[in-house]
């Protein structure tokens, strides 16, 4: 339904576009989680992130939802702290 709604609202060649890029977004989102998941990051932004999202899976999964990074977190409140004084 939201994909016909974006079809009339931008028409054609806008709506390709844009599920191009909503498509490739996901991918890349989908590969960092399995990326996360299954593999020993050896950078310290990888490491954060596999922690990070440890936090998310064990110690609250109503928040830390992001995977890639975390901005959206700070930008809907749901930034996760190892520390569980921060959360309350």
């Amino acid at each position: 339904m939201i994909s016909l709604i974006m079809y009339v609202v931008f028409g054609y060649y806008y709506y390709k576009s844009i599920m191009a890029g909503v498509l490739t977004g996901y991918i890349l989102y989908d590969m960092t989680h399995y990326y996360i998941h299954h593999n020993k990051p050896t950078s310290s932004y990888w490491k954060e992130l596999k922690s990070y999202h440890v936090l998310h899976h064990y110690k609250d999964p109503k928040l830390g939802f992001g995977v890639s990074n975390k901005l959206w977190d700070y930008v809907f409140d749901t930034v996760l702290y190892a520390d569980s004084k921060k959360n309350q």
